[in-house]
């Protein structure tokens, strides 16, 4: 009798599963004929987005681990040999392959010099220009595309210029269907002027398409 019951049970439990499990494809094949997708590709190769939001991070902590100051060697955390900034720019997509960013940034921080001295550990306020310039390698029908960059990164303070030129990959997502994009890249950045130091310059960004 209870194997009769056992028996039973497992036929009614299988028949539940698979009338869930059809229920299931039934709902899904539904969604599928009715749900929009969420990315189409870009067909116009030659648009431009304005960002309001662009952060930027001038890491020293790689060159000056051996650099030699008044008071010995220099020593901190991550952001204690570094400088953040916040700006805001212009992104001009000119193919599917190249583009071109260039942003206006306020910044504090460290600022490392090859001939350092007692003042040159000291916390200061800068403006930044910077523009990039970008080459796309993968497949520009997704939402999500690597690249490789150069740029120029000229930082102003007390009457001084240093730029660097920063070298490296990213990658840019597109969001809410093409209408913004969000961009990562990090670089090594050369140091051309005023004795600046070679350095790692992180940035992120948020743009926003211009046009409908």
């Amino acid at each position: 009798m209870k194997a009769k019951l056992m028996d039973i049970n497992t036929k009614l439990l299988l028949l539940m599963v698979t009338m869930l499990f059809g229920l299931a494809q039934i709902v899904h094949s539904q969604e599928l004929k009715t749900v929009k997708p969420n990315y189409t590709p870009l067909v116009n190769t030659k648009w431009n987005m304005f960002g309001p939001i662009r952060l930027t991070i001038q890491d020293f902590a790689v060159t000056d681990k051996y650099a030699d100051t008044v008071s010995g060697k220099i020593e901190g955390g991550f952001l204690e040999l570094a400088n953040l900034n916040y700006g805001i720019g212009f992104y001009q997509n000119f193919s599917s392959k190249l583009a071109l960013s260039a942003e206006f940034m306020f910044g504090y921080g460290y600022l490392s010099k090859k001939t350092s001295n007692k003042d040159d550990v000291q916390k200061i306020w800068t403006q930044t220009i910077r523009a990039d310039l970008y080459y796309h390698f993968y497949k520009e029908n997704l939402p999500l595309q690597p690249y490789l960059f150069t740029s120029i990164y000229g930082t102003y303070h007390m009457g001084n210029i240093y730029v660097s030129l920063p070298i490296g990959f990213g990658t840019r997502y597109f969001l809410m269907n093409n209408k913004a994009m969000f961009t990562a890249q990090v670089g090594y950045g050369i140091g051309l002027t005023n004795g600046v130091r070679n350095s790692v310059i992180y940035s992120t960004g948020v743009y926003f398409k211009l046009k409908k």
